[in-house]
């Protein structure tokens, strides 16, 4: 590796939104970090994440074309 073209690599901390904060590596010089969310206040890692039908597509595709089965359209046909 060429000498002199690396940034240097120092101790950051990483504090969250949440209070939560923790020691890593960066590039950055000020070795501190602000961050909105983390693992421990994220919906996704805490379990509270909830599904949203976003405009309740479903239902109205459901709605327009009913719902049927595989078996329901071969059987009438014929």
């Amino acid at each position: 590796m060429k000498p002199g073209i690396h940034p240097a690599y120092v101790e950051t901390t990483v504090v969250c939104g949440c209070g939560n904060s923790f020691q890593t590596r960066s590039t950055k010089e000020s070795g501190n970090i602000v961050v909105e969310v983390c693992s421990q206040c994220h919906p996704f890692y805490t379990g509270k994440q909830k599904l949203l039908d976003t405009g309740g597509r479903v239902a109205r595709f459901e709605k327009r074309y009913g719902k049927r089965t595989a078996g329901s359209k071969a059987a009438s046909e014929s």
